[in-house]
């Protein structure tokens, strides 16, 4: 019996090892290509934490293998970083130009009150009290008797802006609105969304600088796939298996989805005539293929200029980091934060970015 436990404990070592491993290089891969090695960096957290389980108790009670998960573990280390930051170390001297960037899903300013109190005015004041100099915002909404648009442009001042969708009864879509001026504007059509990736070059004093605004494909979860993630029944493994199928499906659409959409905004960045600033919810984790690919030779703010755990989906997916500000490598930054109030399903950030 011990031999037997002793085999199986062995086998899920290196099964676990093995699929963080796997999870480590999936951000190599386009999920068009081979779609399930994409759900490897989704867990990709959650096998770390297996993974140092497994050395913990090899350590502790002296037990062979130890080694498994170790090499792992030391494999995967600089990936770790993504979701838990260990420095925070940028520091900014004044004077200097810098811009204060903030982004935030704020889900149509709880237009249709799916929070059950009526969240609008909430998110808006968390705008307004971070005074930015540039507010990237992904599903924003506004028209006639709920103009969060003219509320944000008379609180912070704003310059400019440029928002993606327009029609007979307002606007909606990616937002951007700046104190500075915009000189130029414009939209990447990646072909897969109705949200709009937009940009904006930006200048204060004597630099300009892009800002893009961008919205990747959602999951479109629904409020059923979240009861079933949240009351799994054990004595009904057909209904377990079907829940399971649906959300599954729901991902690996979504995946080789922002796959495409990625292929043609990587080339769109690459080409700016201006240093960049990559705002935006990406809905991947940073250990996916649509981050390592957007974030190439940028910068990300959390990395960079924070500490802790920084996830930023506010519902019950824990440890998801999925809302980004990506920066020019010859930019620092300081200062980031991410603002915990659950009035949207994201959680805003900020930073300060010199130019």
């Amino acid at each position: 019996m011990k031999k037997l436990l002793f085999k199986s404990g062995v086998f899920l070592n290196w099964l676990f090892a093995v699929l963080l491993i796997i999870a480590d290089l999936s951000v190599f891969i386009s999920p068009d290509t081979i779609p399930y090695l994409a759900l490897t960096g989704l867990f990709f957290p959650f096998l770390v934490i297996i993974n140092f389980l497994f050395l913990l108790f090899r350590i502790f009670y002296k037990k062979p293998h130890f080694f498994i998960s170790l090499v792992a573990l030391l494999l995967s280390w600089y990936r770790i970083d993504d979701y838990y930051s260990f420095r925070n170390k940028q520091v900014i001297s004044a004077p200097v130009n810098q811009l204060k960037i903030m982004s935030y899903n704020v889900r149509m300013f709880d237009l249709y009150n799916w929070t059950g109190n009526h969240t609008g005015n909430d998110m808006f004041n968390v705008i307004a009290n971070e005074h930015a100099d540039v507010i990237c915002l992904q599903e924003f909404y506004s028209r006639k008797g709920f103009d969060f648009q003219s509320k944000i442009i008379k609180a912070q001042k704003t310059k400019d802006y440029i928002i993606s969708s327009k029609n007979k009864t307002g606007y909606s879509g990616n937002a951007i609105f700046s104190k500075y001026p915009i000189i130029s504007s414009g939209f990447v059509d990646v072909g897969t969304t109705k949200q709009k990736c937009i940009y904006a070059d930006i200048v204060k004093q004597r630099d300009t600088v892009r800002v893009y605004g961008i919205h990747l494909a959602s999951i479109h979860l629904s409020d059923n796939d979240y009861e079933f993630m949240q009351n799994i029944n054990d004595n009904n493994n057909d209904k377990n298996i079907e829940g399971v199928k649906g959300i599954g499906s729901k991902l690996l659409d979504a995946y080789q989805i922002r796959a495409r959409e990625v292929e043609t905004l990587v080339p769109h960045i690459a080409s700016s005539p201006y240093p960049v600033i990559v705002c935006g919810d990406f809905n991947d984790t940073p250990v996916s293929f649509t981050y390592h690919s957007l974030k190439n030779d940028l910068k990300d703010a959390f990395q960079e200029s924070s500490i802790g755990i920084g996830h930023t989906y506010a519902k019950s997916l824990p440890l998801f980091r999925i809302d980004f500000i990506l920066y020019d490598k010859k930019m620092t930054s300081k200062s980031y934060k991410r603002i915990r109030k659950n009035y949207s399903d994201h959680y805003p950030v900020s930073c300060e970015i010199e130019l």
